[in-house]
């Protein structure tokens, strides 16, 4: 409907969109031809650009506006549309932009955080839990999304004025994640206590850092003249991983096996049941799913004395923390561990710093023994002495 009248109004009102830009208002005039003129005329300086409604820019329009031109276009469209309808109804769609300020922001926080979620009513087995949002989650929700909507209707949109808003002191406070690294030995005893199942989940994960749902690929995500594996990452959609040759010979093996009994999945366990009845020795494969290749790595997790909080997500952090320390690139960690974000990334970051802290370390201590030497054998000239800097001609020094 293009103008409409309120029953406590005598003025028609016009409302309508343009290229996801609403425009709303009084035409302040009393009959409904002439509100429709009025209407048809905004519409014409709507698409010329020369009509600016963003002084009244609600949240709600600001929302939509920023959505179309940027929240669409990202990788992870699905999570940004999930926070700003959460941002909306915690703000309000009809709040607008030059009325928000530290005080309502702080308000749709404390909303935020008394708010829980259930984990577990997928698993009709399991007691559901009731969990509360963590504070990366409350900073997500509100302070990530209003920020960048408001930033973007300063800048671009040019509404004016916006308040200034206090981030920082918003802002709640976030743990540091925790980075793991397994040594040798601690790696060596969770293999020894796995099954030859569960033994090679635990090779790929500490090797490609994959989550433990990403090992239940479709047996044709896998490409033996690479070899590498195709992964449905969460945030990047499919990421081509290359494999290890060995690797890839042992997941082409399991397929092979897999499609022969007819199953699914490469994880299965192997039980020989022997000749009788007339019927010769065979092998029986029993498909294992997510939660049986779980609890056993846990289980063998205990039994190595490994007692840490998410074990196996750990391996993903091993994962990381490996390859950056052995190549020292940031963009190929990124790409192994299939983060949509290199920030993502920068948490492994320590692995350069203690590289870079031992290289500097052992330095010093290869100039401390080089000086020495120099100072035992002064008519050695292999070696490189530090010398004080010759004083520049025309300069007088402190002692002269």
């Amino acid at each position: 409907m293009p103008v409409r009248k309120p029953a406590k109004s005598r003025f028609w009102q016009y409302d309508f969109q343009y290229k996801g830009r609403r425009f709303h208002g009084s035409t302040n005039v009393e009959t409904r031809r002439k509100a429709e003129e009025v209407e048809r005329k905004l519409r014409h300086d709507a698409a010329l650009g020369l009509l600016d409604d963003s002084a009244n820019m609600t949240l709600d329009e600001a929302a939509g506006r920023w959505w179309l031109e940027v929240g669409q276009h990202l990788r992870t469209a699905r999570d940004v549309e999930r926070r700003l309808g959460n941002l909306l109804r915690l703000m309000g769609k009809d709040t607008q932009l030059t009325e928000i300020s530290t005080r309502h922001v702080a308000r749709a926080i404390e909303r935020r955080r008394a708010e829980t979620f259930t984990r577990g009513l997928d698993r009709p087995r399991r007691k559901a839990k009731v969990h509360a949002l963590s504070n990366a989650t409350v900073n997500a929700d509100v302070i990530g999304m209003l920020r960048r909507i408001l930033s973007r209707a300063e800048t671009v949109w040019e509404v004016k004025p916006i308040a200034k808003i206090n981030w920082k002191a918003l802002r709640l406070p976030e743990p540091v994640p925790e980075v793991r690294l397994y040594s040798p030995a601690q790696q060596e005893a969770w293999l020894a206590q796995c099954d030859p199942a569960s033994r090679f989940a635990l090779t790929l994960l500490l090797t490609y850092g994959l989550r433990l749902g990403e090992l239940f690929f479709p047996l044709d995500a896998f490409d033996a003249s690479g070899p590498r594996l195709s992964i449905n990452k969460r945030k990047r959609g499919a990421l081509l991983l290359p494999l290890r040759a060995d690797d890839g010979r042992e997941i082409a093996a399991r397929i092979e096996r897999a499609r022969a009994a007819g199953l699914e999945t490469i994880w299965f366990d192997e039980k020989i049941r022997p000749a009788r009845f007339g019927q010769p020795e065979r092998a029986i494969l029993t498909p294992r799913g997510y939660v049986c290749i779980q609890s056993r790595l846990v289980t063998a997790a205990r039994r190595a004395g490994i007692t840490l909080p998410r074990v196996i997500h750990g391996a993903r952090h091993h994962a990381g923390t490996t390859m950056l320390s052995q190549s020292g690139n940031l963009r190929m960690t990124q790409q192994l561990l299939g983060h949509a974000d290199i920030t993502s990334t920068l948490r492994y970051a320590h692995a350069l710093e203690t590289d870079l802290r031992a290289a500097l370390e052992g330095r010093a201590a290869l100039q401390g023994s080089e000086t020495s030497s120099a100072a035992a054998d002064p008519e050695r000239t292999d070696i490189p002495v530090l010398r004080a800097p010759p004083t520049p001609r025309g300069r007088k020094t402190q002692n002269a």
